[in-house]
C-alpha cells in the first residue's frame, strides 16, 4: 500500500516507519523539516499536518494515512487541527483507510483506565493530563463522525523499552485492562498489522501489554 505517515519524526513514528517497511509499504512522510528528518526508505514531503492545503496534496495518490502525532505540551492542539485537515483530505481525494494513534483513557475509555488504576485514573489524568487528553477526545470525535474506514488506538502509557512483545486489545466495556505501559515497537507493529487486516475498524480499542 502506499501510506501517507503523519509524525514519523517521533518516537513512535520511526518505529510505525520500520514497521511499515518491513510489511513491504511505500511511505510517504510529511514532515516539517525535511533537513533534519533522516528517514531511510521514505519519500520526504515538507509541510504541516495542521494545514490542510499540505495534508490535501500530500494524501493525492495515497492508499491509506497512519497518524502518530502527539501534543509538543499539553496545550497543543495538533491532534485537532490535523484531524480535520486528514479527514478533509481524505474524503475530497477518495482515501479510506485511517489508522490513528490516541491514547488510553481517552473518552469513553476512561472508566477501564480508572478500574486499572485510581491514581492515574482520578489524579494524573484529570489533573495532568487534562488538556491533551481534551484535545484527543475532540480529535476522535471528529474522526467517529467521518465515514472514513478509521480504526483508532488507544495504548496505555508508551515506553521505549520491550514490554513483552504481546498486545491485549480491549474494547470499550470489556475486560479489565492489565498492565499500564506498552512498548512504541509493539504498538507500531500492532499499527502496521491493523493497517491491512481491517479487524478492528470502527473501534477505538485500548491496547495493553
Amino acid at each position: 500500500m502506499k501510506v501517507l505517515l503523519l509524525g514519523a519524526t517521533g518516537a513512535t513514528g520511526r518505529q510505525l516507519v520500520d514497521q511499515l517497511r518491513a510489511a513491504g509499504h511505500e511511505i510517504t512522510a510529511l514532515v516539517r523539516d525535511p533537513a533534519t528528518a533522516d528517514l531511510a526508505g521514505v519519500t520526504v514531503v515538507k509541510g504541516r499536518a495542521t494545514d490542510p492545503a499540505d495534508v490535501a496534496a500530500s494524501v493525492v495518490g495515497q492508499d491509506a494515512v497512519v497518524s502518530a502525532l502527539g501534543p509538543r505540551d499539553k496545550r497543543d492542539p495538533v491532534c485537532v487541527d490535523t484531524a480535520r485537515a486528514v479527514i478533509a483530505a481524505m474524503q475530497q481525494h477518495g482515501v479510506k483507510r485511517l489508522v490513528w494513534l490516541s491514547a488510553g483513557g481517552v473518552g469513553d475509555s476512561a472508566p477501564q483506565i480508572v478500574k486499572a488504576s485510581f491514581v492515574f485514573g482520578r489524579i494524573i489524568m484529570p489533573l495532568l493530563m487534562k488538556h491533551p487528553y481534551a484535545h484527543h477526545a475532540q480529535a476522535e470525535a471528529l474522526i467517529r463522525a467521518s465515514d472514513l474506514d478509521w480504526t483508532v488506538v488507544r495504548p496505555v502509557q508508551l515506553v521505549d523499552k520491550p514490554t513483552g512483545g504481546a498486545i491485549t486489545v480491549v474494547p470499550i466495556g470489556g475486560a479489565k485492562i492489565g498492565g499500564l505501559k506498552i512498548s512504541r515497537h509493539d504498538v507500531a507493529a500492532w499499527m502496521a498489522a491493523e493497517l491491512t487486516s481491517r479487524a478492528q475498524v470502527g473501534t477505538m480499542p485500548v491496547l495493553h501489554a
